[in-house]
């Protein structure tokens, strides 16, 4: 008896053949859910062509107008490193259906954030020193960093677009930081930095400290100016790292009339605020272009954020100078008491580079806020939970980052149609 024929294959939807239609339909992905363009790419290469034409991040941007004109990228979620080492390291915002993609594993401890991209040391590592991975959450995507030096103890990642090395936004470095004590009175701070686009370390810097004592707090640096990050030292003294300079003249700085204390520089705090400082919490963060966009100083040491901005006059350190901004009582905003009550824990803050105007305040019991500083006006972010410090909003225009990255990459030969 004949074998029946095979059924005839099911026709094609239209859609599936016409790039524009595709391309209408998926425009209408939300922009603050970047992991459905990922899927979409995934799903084959007319698709993946669609989202990586290079008009069509524009378009989206476009389609999506109350979210290209707001004022303030999206807050996705806080990292954090959880007391319980079982729970995820990220903890979504209550209005935002985005979720981290694989990489949130027990044995990450977060270090940084910025960009869209995490910095985290990985203690599965077979090597201490190949233990920092940069982590993208939206995509997944894990690049390790080889060889980091003992003494660089503190990173900050910043994307190739925003650090002007040429990469762009698919491509990043990781300013690195530290602090040694050699003898008793013997102090040196070193600064590096490691290039995805290269993947190589930029000359290496170090410079004696005058300080007995001192030390790099646990606290995210700022980046001002493009090219410059502030690290938090004791009693609110700040190392400053100018990595702009060494991305853009090379091995060679000397050869450019460059010294080691032109790159790396200890920044005083302002006068009269050390008692602040001292009983305080530290952070630093650009201020709004309005103010200068120069670096700016928040101190929270009871219920009132104290805020001081530095201006200078080009890059000698002797003709720059703190100026005071303002005292903002935060227990007249929060919906809890910010001082340090009675068995009340103290908050802790954070800021970010893509807006400059909000500053984040959260506990373990109360969660996480955002206040805007000119406004007052604030809004919650997410619970916390118990965790080991500081935090760090993960805020990015995720959705066009995605695009921009997809539009830069190799992809395969398209179907014949």
């Amino acid at each position: 008896m004949a074998a029946p024929p095979p059924p005839p294959p099911r026709p094609r939807h239209p859609v599936a053949d016409n790039d524009d239609l595709v391309g209408e339909i998926l425009l209408r992905i939300p922009p603050d859910d970047p992991t459905r363009l990922v899927r979409a790419s995934a799903v084959g290469k007319r698709w993946r062509r669609v989202l990586a034409d290079p008009s069509f991040a524009a378009r989206h941007r476009a389609f999506h107008p109350r979210a290209a004109a707001a004022a303030a990228a999206p807050v996705l979620g806080v990292l954090h490193n959880p007391a319980d080492r079982e729970l995820d390291r990220f903890v979504p915002a209550a209005a935002s259906s985005f979720r981290a993609a694989a990489g949130d594993r027990r044995k990450h401890h977060i270090l940084d954030c910025l960009h869209g991209r995490v910095v985290l040391y990985d203690y599965d590592s077979h090597y201490p020193t190949d233990g920092h991975v940069v982590w993208d959450p939206i995509t997944g995507e894990q690049h390790r960093i080889p060889n980091v030096m003992d003494a660089l103890t503190h990173p900050a990642v910043i994307s190739g677009a925003a650090a002007g090395g040429g990469g762009g936004s698919a491509s990043f470095i990781v300013a690195f930081v530290g602090v040694q004590n050699w003898e008793r009175h013997f102090w040196d701070a070193h600064a590096c930095f490691y290039s995805s686009e290269t993947g190589e370390w930029s000359v290496h810097i170090n410079i004696h400290l005058d300080l007995d004592g001192y030390h790099l707090e646990d606290r995210p640096a700022a980046l001002v100016g493009g090219d410059t990050l502030y690290f938090v030292g004791k009693s609110g003294i700040l190392l400053r790292y100018r990595y702009g300079l060494p991305l853009r003249c090379g091995r060679d700085i000397l050869g450019h009339g460059i010294t080691s204390a032109d790159v790396l520089s200890v920044v005083d705090p302002p006068p009269g605020a050390k008692r602040r400082l001292r009983l305080g919490y530290t952070v630093v963060m650009a201020a709004p272009e309005s103010d200068g966009g120069g670096l700016r100083l928040g101190v929270l040491p009871r219920h009132k954020l104290a805020l001081w901005d530095r201006e200078e006059d080009g890059s000698a350190a002797a003709a720059a100078r703190w100026v005071w901004r303002v005292a903002i009582d935060l227990e007249q905003v929060l919906p809890w008491p910010v001082g340090n009550t009675k068995g009340k824990e103290r908050a802790c803050l954070a800021a970010v580079a893509e807006d400059p105007n909000v500053i984040f305040v959260g506990t373990e019991e109360d969660g996480v806020f955002a206040v805007e500083l000119d406004s007052l006006r604030i809004k919650k972010v997410c619970e916390l939970g118990k965790s080991q410090g500081r935090f760090f909003p993960f805020v990015s225009y995720c959705a066009e980052s995605f695009l921009l990255s997809l539009a830069t990459s190799k992809l395969p030969a398209p179907a014949a149609n």
